[in-house]
């Protein structure tokens, strides 16, 4: 009995991530869908691609360049009627959202790579959203930026957030990290995680491969997320910044 307790755990698969910070991304997915729609609107939500068919205006440079990227993102986000503008930042490369007496501001930094650039994008509208949620986020103020980045990757911009770890020090989830709520994010959504590998860094692809097969094992986690509806049934777009 006790050989076949060591065989057994000799070969039990290792975890992906610790018990603690998986959990927290699903409360955190689960958090999410309540707060924008549900699991049947994240249905519709698209996995945005560095291709030409998700970004069209690549013979663009300079600011028209970028801010034609912005409106791109917005667009993927679902929030292209929220009032906001792109401006470049030269003095801080990862400017936080700023919020005007007219519209809040992104700021970006010029130079960044396309990648870059759509991760810094996705990251602060990412952010525009979550500071218009009801719900706390989960883990309180001391993961309030890493839920950021996680509602980065639920709104469809995992690749260019795990691709663009190494150029930006802006993100507070690593690389496994991203690679793991991008998994989650592919089985949800019912893609094949292994579709996306030609578009991901190469040593990336075995991290979305390890969370995936980790992954496989939580299916009632799974359940519990497909189960979500939203608190308040509004579109992305139908949310304006709380009064400060």
């Amino acid at each position: 009995m006790r050989l076949a307790v060591a065989t057994r755990n000799r070969f039990k698969t290792k975890s992906f991530l610790d018990a603690s910070r998986r959990d927290w991304q699903f409360d955190a997915f689960a958090w999410l869908l309540r707060n924008s729609g549900g699991y049947p609107k994240f249905l519709d939500t698209t996995l945005v691609l560095p291709t030409e068919e998700h970004f069209p205006d690549r013979a663009m440079n300079g600011h028209a360049g970028a801010a034609a990227l912005f409106r791109r993102v917005r667009d993927h986000a679902g929030m292209g009627d929220w009032p906001c503008a792109v401006e470049p930042d030269v003095g801080d490369v990862h400017a936080p959202l700023e919020d005007t007496n007219r519209i809040p501001i992104i700021r970006y930094a010029p130079g960044l790579a396309p990648v870059s650039l759509v991760a810094t994008f996705a990251q602060e509208l990412a952010r525009y959203f979550v500071e218009t949620c009801d719900d706390p986020t989960p883990g309180g103020a001391a993961l309030h930026a890493p839920a950021i980045e996680v509602a980065a990757v639920f709104m469809g911009f995992g690749l260019f957030m795990a691709n663009s770890v190494f150029e930006t020090t802006s993100h507070d989830l690593n690389e496994g990290e991203l690679a793991h709520a991008l998994a989650i994010f592919c089985i949800l959504r019912k893609i094949a995680p292994e579709s996306v590998d030609r578009h991901l860094n190469p040593h990336l692809r075995k991290y979305l491969r390890l969370a995936a097969r980790d992954l496989a094992q939580f299916e009632p986690k799974f359940q519990r997320l497909r189960s979500f509806f939203a608190v308040v049934p509004l579109d992305f777009a139908d949310r304006t910044l709380p009064t400060r």
